[in-house]
């Protein structure tokens, strides 16, 4: 007997994926965006979960599929048509699947019920039946991929498709003249006519097909200004026009690409077996479990160490017995082990590295969502959805990019009537980018609202008395605008379910800090705000700098390092009791990192001091050491549930000499400072 339970990872792999398609899908239609493929995606999508939950015994999944099957062929079949009725009723569909979904994995079974939503399928109360609209007989006819690409360029332009009906009045006698003189006046008009049985032979048809033509053409022109000009034309009688949509053209191609993919099977039934080129030429690719890939890594990760102590390992015996041929021997096969274990490394991390499109794809529904219920018109633009990150940095970063979007449609974009005082599209805009920048990957969350108010940040403070009068009197715009990552501090003027801007923004801030990255603000009152948030390609192995404190190894990420200096102590001052440095007219806070962690200070023996420059957005802290080693390639290693989160510590590593290290967190150090 075949045991089901084998294939319930395969079945749960298939359903998000077909669930992801169809909330897509249903997104472009409501937004009129559907062209034919997308419209048979999203068929198929629901007729592959039917099947599928059929084969696996949920009963539930299968008949909410099953009926939205059936309407989506009605579509696919322009017998009825997407409205914002009939996309909601999907949008609930597709939510209560992801409920099953929950179900189905915290207790094996289906139990939330569906009668509600097959009811509203099958009931038909959403106004979208066309069926009494298709008054015009579109007949069997076929339009080449070349037209229809031309047809398709004109409607991106702004044009219209129109099917028309033109009947001649009883009394007309030369009608096939007459025919042709309407297809000049369509001509005249700027009007390219796509089809029509206008010219065709009359005999064997009855009296009143012979008074009517049909035509499908192209115009920039409204129906009512079309229709209006024809019935002036000499004996015409009536003439009835409708609306041609992107997906009934790109139909009609569809039935040549089919017509000719049937002769294609007839010919190569008669042929022999197809060419092993054809195979070699498809796309193999498998699914690999995440547990194998993180394995995987792990190892080359310890590849990577024993790489280091390797190297250390033959400077020594290097400089105890000089050049001797054996030692030239080793030198040779470490370099070629380090080339290959380079290479390696290089190919586990492309392996480990996904679209970031798989996460920009969350946000369509979620900013539809809440503009609807917020009564707000806004449009989600996403750039760069092919820019590609570590799949755990993906994994982390949904949340932070989460809030920051509803902060935009909630507190950002303005309510349609506010835009509409300002002069503003009533429309607001959203935009979420990602792109690769010096070997990191820049994503940027912009929005055209209200913007953030700098004095009204430092109002706000003041009177929550996180800063005093005296402070709020000295702040720049910037960092005023900086408070904004203030644990509880919002400009929100009442509190909302949804979001506030402000509140969380800490959490935000240290969620970006915590995968060694950064999040700066650029924002104008009443023009937008825009979130640049900069982030490694990276978290599994990065590169180190390797630091001397109190005798113990620190390692601070290179890309919180924004340069190195050597300082006199005669150049630290205290300004009310806060140590400073002023480097190229720049006023930076510097702290010891003895004094964060408890460690003994001899730093004062020294001529001189070693000091690292660490940044946050725009602002710059200097870390004092004892000693610079130099930077390498390090393997992250998390601390684990035994040793739990210690603030400022982000993880740790194994050096060359089998040694461990901890990696420092610039944002939980900056903390820490802040208190000391």
């Amino acid at each position: 007997m075949l045991d089901m339970t084998e294939y319930q990872a395969l079945y749960m792999e298939e359903l998000d994926e077909q669930l992801r398609v169809m909330e897509e899908e249903v997104l472009r239609l409501e937004r009129k965006e559907e062209t034919l493929e997308g419209i048979q995606r999203l068929f198929r999508a629901a007729h592959t979960l039917k099947g599928s939950s059929a084969v696996m015994g949920y009963e539930r999944m299968k008949r909410l599929t099953h009926n939205m099957e059936h309407i989506l062929e009605k579509v696919r079949n322009q017998e009825c048509e997407v409205t914002q009725e009939l996309a909601t009723l999907f949008f609930r569909c597709v939510d209560r699947m992801k409920q099953l979904r929950t179900e189905i994995v915290a207790r094996k079974h289906e139990s939330s019920g569906i009668d509600d939503l097959v009811d509203a399928l099958a009931s038909g109360d959403w106004p979208n039946q066309v069926n009494e609209l298709r008054r015009i007989d579109r007949g069997n006819i076929l339009l080449s991929v070349e037209e229809v690409n031309h047809a398709v360029r004109h409607l991106e332009q702004g044009d219209r498709a129109y099917w028309i009906r033109i009947g001649l009045t009883p009394d007309c006698e030369m009608r096939t003249a007459r025919f042709h003189l309407i297809l000049a006046w369509l001509a005249e008009s700027s009007t390219n006519v796509l089809w029509t049985d206008a010219i065709r032979p009359m005999e064997g048809e009855d009296e009143e097909s012979k008074r009517s033509c049909r035509c499908l053409i192209l115009s920039d022109e409204t129906s009512e200004a079309i229709q209006s000009r024809a019935l002036a034309w000499i004996d015409v009688g009536e003439v009835e026009i409708e609306d041609c949509g992107r997906v009934e053209l790109e139909a009609l191609a569809q039935r040549e690409r089919d017509d000719e993919a049937d002769l294609m099977v007839s010919n190569d039934s008669e042929s022999s077996a197809s060419s092993p080129l054809q195979d070699k030429a498809r796309v193999q690719s498998i699914r690999v479990n995440v547990d194998r890939l993180e394995k995987l890594m792990n190892l080359v990760g310890e590849l990577v160490i024993d790489q280091t102590r390797v190297r250390q390992v033959e400077r020594s015996l290097a400089s105890k017995f000089g050049t001797e041929d054996s030692l030239q021997e080793l030198g040779q096969i470490t370099d070629h082990i380090t080339r290959i274990i380079g290479e390696l490394q290089e190919s586990v991390m492309k392996v480990r590295m996904l679209p970031i499109e798989q996460l920009f794809n969350r946000f369509p529904r979620m900013i539809r969502d809440m503009s609807q219920s917020l009564g707000k018109d806004v449009e989600l633009s996403m750039e760069g959805k092919d820019t590609e990150l570590d799949r755990t940095l993906i994994e982390e970063l949904g949340d932070p990019l989460i809030h920051l979007l509803r902060n935009a449609v909630d507190h950002g974009i303005e309510m349609p009537e506010t835009r509409r005082a300002q002069g503003k599209p009533l429309r607001g805009k959203i935009t979420i980018s990602a792109s690769h920048e010096d070997n990191q990957v820049l994503i940027v969350v912009e929005d055209d609202g209200a913007g953030i108010d700098p004095r009204k940040l430092v109002r706000k403070a003041v009177s929550q008395r996180l800063i005093s009068q005296s402070e709020a009197d000295r702040y720049t715009d910037k960092e005023a605008v900086d408070l904004i990552f203030h644990a509880g501090l919002s400009t929100a003027s009442q509190v909302s379910d949804i979001s506030g801007r402000g509140v969380g923004m800490d959490i935000v801030r240290a969620g970006i800090e915590r995968m060694n990255g950064r999040i700066d603000i650029e924002t104008n009152a009443g023009e937008g705000t825009r979130f640049k948030i900069r982030l490694p390609l990276t978290l599994a192995i990065i590169t180190g700098l390797l630091v001397r404190v109190g005798g113990r190894t620190f390692i601070i990420p290179m890309s919180n390092v924004a340069e190195i200096v050597r300082l006199s102590h005669e150049d630290i001052h205290n300004i009310k009791g806060i140590p400073i440095v002023t480097i190229r007219n720049q006023v930076i806070p510097i702290a010891w990192i003895h004094d964060i962690f408890g460690y003994p200070n001899d730093t004062a023996r020294s001529k001189s001091v070693p000091v690292v420059i660490v940044g946050r957005a725009e602002k710059r802290y200097a870390l004092a050491v004892d000693e610079l080693l130099g930077n390498q390639e390090i393997v992250i290693k998390s601390l684990g549930a035994f040793v739990g989160q210690s603030e400022g510590i982000a993880g740790a590593t194994i050096l060359g000499d089998g040694k461990v290290a901890l990696i420092l967190e610039i944002g939980g150090i900056i903390r820490r400072m802040g208190r000391a």
